[in-house]
């Protein structure tokens, strides 16, 4: 059955003698009568060399991972040359829409990942027309819908694309359409752009700030009143535990467990993806609302994050509950997640495999501390600045989900006659 979706049809022309296109030109057809899939190559003895990571999303952008011999490729891999189309058949990478139009591949072939299909235009199909074409996200949404396969290793069948329908004008009238969309897209994208540096300049703005609140340059200082003191004289580091999930009786909803994943809501962690019974809760160190949680192993070490709720946290998380009378828990979070700070994280991880901060090397960190009163004065101007911040990257993600949006509506014109 196809899942086309039933506004794509025919594409009128609305050219002139030049364009020489008239809506009878514009036909349906199905994709196997267009595309030859996975066709072989020759035997040359270097070909460009593509997994799926060297394929952007979306984009089109490809890079290939050097170059390969053919003979130690022909086998395991997917077959490519120049002007085809490659497109990822298996989950979550076909809905990303990791697909491209092959240019410039070494001898003008290549090979790649078994999990692309290697689409080759014949008949009158020009390959930038089909690769817009199918990055459609209701095509690909359609597809998703009929992939077959294990969980987590689910995959679009050729059977299912070679029956899915394309609306095919003259090549002339296909290169029209393909010249609007790029035009267009080269627009948004220069959008887009501006975007991603107002989202660079904004962390390196709050970076800044933290950085000046860190060396007592943020409001008037006296300097001559600040300590330089270890964690250990700050307050207790705590390293978390899991309880024995074996017991499904320790799991409940009465504490919540945050793990790296529940920090990044940063300033404001409030809600777990697991919690704890009472029972389980005996077994873990229960933290109070105030505690300053740090990921302490793997990629996302550094990530900060404050409790607001009394919770317990696994052991991939050191947590630090500040003294008092030395240091405010605002203070002691806008240190973890300052410049100061997370250079310090990452110099004094255990360099393994992957870096670690176990609890005596977090104790061993050594972070500046201006008097009490001082300490929230600078916490008060450093939130006052960042909430600006916060309000502005919200628009600015507002703004580059819009666009996203805008991409799709572009493509959909494309193919219902709507956009030449």
């Amino acid at each position: 059955m196809s899942a086309h979706p039933k506004n794509v049809g025919r594409v009128p022309s609305r050219g002139g003698s030049t364009e020489g296109a008239k809506e009878s030109d514009s036909r349906v057809v199905p994709l196997g009568k267009v595309v030859d899939f996975n066709p072989r190559l020759a035997d040359d003895s270097l070909a460009s060399f593509i997994p799926m990571k060297c394929v952007e999303k979306e984009s089109g952008r490809f890079e290939p991972l050097g170059d390969r011999k053919v003979a130690e490729v022909r086998k395991g891999y997917t077959p490519f040359r120049d002007g085809d189309v490659i497109f990822a058949k298996v989950t979550p990478c076909m809905e990303n829409g990791k697909a491209a139009v092959l240019k410039g591949l070494t001898n003008g072939v290549g090979f790649g990942s078994t999990e692309f299909f290697a689409l080759r235009p014949k008949n009158g199909l020009e390959a930038k027309y089909l690769f817009h074409f199918i990055l459609q996200s209701n095509f690909r949404r359609d597809a998703a819908r009929n992939m077959t396969g294990a969980v987590g290793l689910r995959r679009v069948p050729k059977s299912y694309l070679e029956q899915q329908t394309i609306p095919l004008p003259n090549p002339d009238q296909q290169r029209r359409i393909v010249a609007e969309i790029e035009k267009q897209f080269t627009r948004l994208e220069a959008g887009v752009a501006a975007l991603r540096r107002v989202q660079a300049n904004l962390k390196r703005y709050r970076a800044a700030v933290l950085k000046a609140a860190c060396e007592g340059r943020l409001v008037p200082s006296d300097l001559s009143a600040w300590k330089r003191l270890k964690v250990s004289e700050i307050g207790e580091a705590v390293t978390g535990n899991t309880p024995p999930t074996s017991d499904k009786e320790n799991l409940g909803d009465e504490l919540p467990f945050f793990k790296p994943t529940d920090l990044d809501a940063g300033y404001n962690v409030r809600e777990a993806r697991q919690y704890l019974s009472a029972k389980g809760a005996k077994h873990a160190r229960v933290l109070p609302a105030g505690a300053v949680l740090v990921t302490c192993i793997g990629a996302t070490i550094g990530k900060t994050g404050f409790a607001r709720v009394d919770c317990a946290t696994n052991q991939q998380i050191n947590a630090f509950v500040a003294n008092p009378k030395v240091a405010t828990p605002e203070w002691a979070f806008w240190l973890f997640s300052s410049p100061v700070g997370q250079q310090q994280i990452k110099s004094n991880a255990s360099a393994t495999t992957l870096p670690i901060l176990n609890k005596s090397k977090c104790e061993a960190l050594e972070f500046p501390i201006p008097p009490l009163a001082e300490q929230t004065r600078i916490v008060a101007e450093v939130e006052r600045r960042l909430s600006v911040v916060e309000e502005m990257e919200v628009v600015v993600s507002a703004n580059l989900q819009r666009a996203s949006g805008l991409r799709q509506s572009i493509l959909q014109k494309a193919f219902t006659g709507q956009l030449t």
